[in-house]
């Protein structure tokens, strides 16, 4: 089975060690490392994950122009069920536009939302959430925020505590069929490793045992109480 990590080089906020925690729980898989001046991968090929995490608000440009020929391919690979996971500000590129002062940059449009950026002002706050019956926990920060278009529906999870895609709004990320989008960092699988557990098993359609697995979940509960600690300022 074969993993597409798109633009790693680009990577910011820890989410290398995503890339390096798929790499422990998925030993014997092919994982494709795909750079900027390269053609992507998945689109000549049909691989089993792709990956993208955050990178610089000029990285965002730079990875746009490189993907905007493949939109279309990407909008298939995803209604044909490949698993694709963006994390952090990765997602921004899905959106219509990112508007940052006078300036729009056109982006993918693969989901109905815009990004609304400010560069003085860096959002910074933690997200707990519920995708089915697993809780989800993880932090926030980012210059941009995400605004749903009216009619948007493609949510990853309600948020139950903290901050969703913007302050009015109660869902942080997006989903359509295994395409995830998620603002979330820390890094974001190695923080849920009940999610990761689950998520990994259902795309090998074999039970996955996480590396120290017992010691990722008590981390993770631990984590959870904080996070829902009524005395504990989250956002």
């Amino acid at each position: 089975m074969t993993a597409e990590i798109l633009y790693g080089d680009y990577f910011l906020f820890g989410d290398e060690a995503n890339v390096g925690y798929l790499r422990k729980c998925l030993p014997d898989w092919e994982f494709v490392l795909t750079d900027i001046s390269k053609t992507p991968y998945f689109a000549e090929n049909e691989p089993d994950l792709i990956y993208m995490g955050g990178m610089s608000e000029s990285s965002q440009l730079r990875v746009i122009d490189a993907l905007t020929p493949f939109k279309d391919r990407l909008c298939r690979v995803t209604d044909g069920g490949t698993h694709i996971l963006f994390t952090s500000n990765a997602c921004d590129i899905l959106g219509n536009y990112i508007q940052n002062g006078d300036t729009r940059i056109k982006a993918l449009g693969i989901f109905d939302f815009h990004v609304e950026a400010d560069m003085m002002k860096r959002f910074n706050g933690m997200t707990l959430g519920e995708y089915g019956n697993i809780e989800i926990v993880g932090y926030l920060s980012q210059f941009g925020r995400a605004y749903p278009e009216e009619g948007e529906r493609e949510f990853f999870l309600p948020v139950t505590r903290g901050s969703g895609l913007n302050s009015s709004c109660k869902f942080e990320g997006f989903k359509r069929n295994n395409f995830i989008a998620t603002y979330l960092i820390g890094p974001f699988l190695v923080l849920n490793p009940k999610f990761t557990k689950m998520w990994l098993s259902e795309i090998t359609d074999t039970e996955i045992a996480l590396p120290f697995e017992k010691e990722a979940m008590r981390v993770y509960e631990q984590r959870l109480r904080e996070f829902k600690d009524p005395n504990r300022k989250i956002c």
